[in-house]
């Protein structure tokens, strides 16, 4: 619109958001019905001004660090449709905006039964414990994280053996996962890419280690102190992230690293593996189709990337 001017677009948003219940109201009994999917997703934008009382200082996912942000939730149909948007205060956790999605689509879109699809960072133990399983109709498809991937391989839950056959399996743990299905699935492109990646950070972090290291022996004017070398240390390790591949040693005088291989190779063990979990059974939903939904978050990323652009 190159001939309207600020003023004008600030007046159409005034217009709108009294509205925006009514809007979303409407979009989700176009496309919503009891028993439907919705994915939800949170991401967050950077801030400029100092007057918006949601803005915070929180986790950029955008980069902008020294900036205010905002945080916002995006309700979609399985299609990846938008059906309703809720701003939340720069600092808040994506766990924290769950509940109210939860209200959202009981009480003002009418929804008795609905499957709330959700990312592992996003439907956490304590979120299906407290907000999902005690509302009744409500059920849920989310992913387990890294830790409980190894637990389940370490528990003796999954027979590796069978992904030189195939790509997918479905087991339980009913002493950890009462009642859920945990699908297990294999990604040869995405265990290449996490190799390539982990060895980039592993390089990375060798290469800034190894100037601290330098630091500490030289002669003149050495680095000295353990507080001040783990200070240097602790910058590269929070910078790269891959603190638990590596054996440190600081002393008052002294700088020592090198790769735990035995922690580098638990964790390629593995690369290109992820469990999706569920709470339905598997009449409602099969295994092939409960992967295929939690992959349908993609489409309320895609959503996102429109909102910033």
């Amino acid at each position: 619109l190159t001939d309207a001017d600020e003023e004008e677009l600030y007046a159409a948003m005034d217009w709108l958001l009294p509205r925006q219940a009514d809007i979303e109201n409407t979009l989700a009994h176009r496309h919503l019905r009891d028993g439907t999917l919705v994915l939800y997703d949170v991401t967050s934008s950077y801030f400029e001004g100092k007057t918006c009382p949601l803005a915070k200082f929180g986790h950029a996912r955008d980069g902008k660090k020294d900036k205010l942000q905002i945080v916002f939730g995006l309700l979609c149909d399985v299609q990846g449709r938008p059906i309703a948007v809720e701003v939340f205060e720069g600092n808040t956790g994506d766990p924290g905006t769950v509940a109210s999605q939860v209200r959202k689509l009981r009480d003002r879109f009418g929804l008795k039964r609905v499957v709330l699809v959700g990312d592992r960072g996003m439907l956490t133990e304590a979120r299906i414990r407290e907000d999902l399983d005690p509302v009744e109709g409500l059920d849920w498809i989310t992913a387990l994280r890294a830790p409980a991937i190894a637990a389940l391989v370490e528990a003796g839950r999954v027979d590796m053996s069978l992904f030189d056959q195939q790509d997918l399996a479905e087991v339980t743990w009913p002493e950890r996962f009462p009642g859920q299905r945990l699908i297990v699935c294999r990604n040869p492109a995405l265990a290449v890419e996490r190799t390539r990646k982990r060895q980039e950070l592993l390089e990375a972090t060798e290469k800034d280690l190894a100037v601290i290291a330098k630091a500490v022996a030289r002669t003149a004017k050495p680095l000295r102190g353990a507080n001040q070398i783990g200070l240097r240390v602790g910058k590269v390790i929070g910078r790269h992230k891959v603190a638990k591949h590596f054996h440190i040693e600081i002393k008052e005088d002294s700088f020592t690293y090198r790769r735990d291989q035995e922690a580098i190779a638990a964790e390629a063990a593995l690369d290109g593996f992820y469990v999706i979990r569920t709470n339905l059974p598997p009449e409602t939903l099969d295994a092939e189709g409960t992967v295929r939904a939690y992959k349908g978050l993609s489409k309320a990323e895609r959503a996102f990337r429109s909102l910033k652009t």
